[in-house]
């Protein structure tokens, strides 16, 4: 272990640095705006696919190919996020009509709905913390109006509740009912839970603006034992792509908007960004618009 004691550097020392490590740089005005607008250590992580070795840059590697790569990402990250957060509102909706009609408006208040080993207590509180800090009118509404605040019916609590406690109360429901809006999807209730808890975890990466393109995601999903999935990759953002795809299949979600999604996300995934091993780093194949999965919509 040793001290830091690198100095901080001005955008045209970060250039300097860039370029004495083998960058090209064609126009140092505009990378010295672009690095004022994203801080150089984000910038650094797109630069290890053109590195020889760490901080020794390819012969052809360049800043204008880099900053391509950053801006790939930026829009799958876009182009992901918006999608899931259409799924999850369609899921929000799906579980509370599900759940409310069959049992009633309080049922996600009541433990005997869920597995006896899942810590209601603690779930339901955070829920009632979630929606306590919410400042929506609906909230006041019914706080000023009924009695049991913040006991909320199921399909006001889905509002404000995040979309890990939703992944929660799915996961922790009596099998017959995870079975039952399992369906809905066409997969088994196991792979569902799974791919909700991947699905929080790639929104919360989105939110905080982090790369996307080539990480291994910490939380896999798990892949269904159908055969058109023996060649997808769970540790990859591909496996993402696909259960988005199938999911828009599924899911009671305007047409216009599926055909939307998938357009887009086929135009970005077809822009040549210039890397060795792209799409396998998504855990894609080149062809990978041929995959069966990818055309479910």
């Amino acid at each position: 272990m040793e001290s830091y004691n690198k100095p901080p550097l001005t955008y045209i020392q970060q250039l300097d640095l860039l370029a004495s490590r083998g960058l090209g740089i064609a126009d140092r005005a505009k990378a010295e705006k672009f690095l004022s607008q994203v801080n150089y250590y984000r910038f650094s992580a797109y630069c290890l696919p053109f590195e020889i070795t760490r901080h020794q840059f390819k012969p052809d590697a360049t800043f204008e190919r880099i900053q391509q790569l950053y801006e790939f990402d930026r829009q799958l990250r876009f182009l992901i996020d918006e999608v899931l957060e259409i799924i999850e509102i369609s899921v929000r909706t799906t579980i509370a009509y599900y759940l409310a009609n069959k049992y009633g408006a309080f049922v996600h208040e009541e433990a005997s709905r869920f597995y006896v080993n899942f810590d209601h207590a603690t779930w339901i509180n955070k829920v009632h913390e979630e929606i306590c800090r919410s400042k929506e009118t609906f909230i006041d509404h019914y706080k000023n109006k009924y009695l049991g605040f913040p006991r909320l019916p199921l399909w006001m609590a889905v509002e404000v509740m995040s979309f890990g406690a939703l992944s929660q109360l799915y996961h922790s429901l009596m099998r017959d009912d995870q079975i039952a809006l399992g369906k809905v999807v066409g997969f088994h209730s196991t792979v569902l839970s799974s791919w909700f808890h991947t699905f929080t975890y790639v929104r919360n990466i989105c939110a905080h603006h982090s790369r996307i393109w080539n990480r291994e995601l910490s939380i896999a999903m798990t892949v269904p034992r159908d055969g058109k999935w023996h060649d997808v990759n769970a540790r990859r953002i591909g496996s993402v792509i696909f259960a988005i795809s199938h999911f828009l299949s599924k899911m009671p979600i305007e047409e216009r908007i599926k055909k939307k999604w998938h357009a887009e996300m086929d135009a970005l995934l077809m822009q040549p960004v210039d890397i060795a091993n792209f799409y396998h780093s998504m855990g894609l194949a080149e062809d990978f618009q041929k995959h069966i999965l990818w055309r479910v919509v």
